[in-house]
């Protein structure tokens, strides 16, 4: 068995943009929770808590799983939520009649980064190193 490979330079940065845009997607989450944005006349809206929620919870068990050499799927499907966080935001202010631009999209920068980088063939080798050693232990 040969000794595991270091990680690559692209799967450093993806980690590391992943780790950074959990923080966004928690703040948003907090802040629209604790401060009671999704109170409705029958009370809170859980259904829109728990899509404010689970984001974040995707970006960080794709990182777990990224940084575990399992694979990079999950990065790209936290990447996905992220912008469904986005466009979530930008409807319920165009509800209410605000304008916030395109900043809620903000949001999605880091987790769309981290996808992309995770995408690079050099990761790709990496996973697949990992894939081989976890299949050799099994055989």
């Amino acid at each position: 068995m040969s000794a595991p490979s270091s990680i690559p330079g692209p799967a450093l940065a993806a980690a590391v943009l992943a780790a950074l845009g959990v923080l966004p997607l928690v703040v948003v989450a907090f802040l629209v929770v604790a401060l009671g944005g999704l109170e409705a006349d029958a009370g809170r809206d859980w259904v829109s808590v728990v899509l404010l929620v689970l984001p974040p919870l995707l970006q960080l068990f794709a990182l777990g799983w990224f940084l575990f050499r399992r694979g990079r799927v999950p990065l790209v499907l936290a990447a996905l939520a992220a912008i469904a966080v986005g466009v979530l935001v930008l409807t319920t202010a165009a509800s209410v009649g605000s304008s916030v631009g395109l900043g809620p999209f903000v949001l999605a920068i880091c987790p769309v980064l981290a996808a992309v980088l995770a995408m690079t063939p050099a990761v790709g080798r990496w996973l697949a190193e990992a894939r081989a050693q976890r299949r050799g232990r099994a055989a």
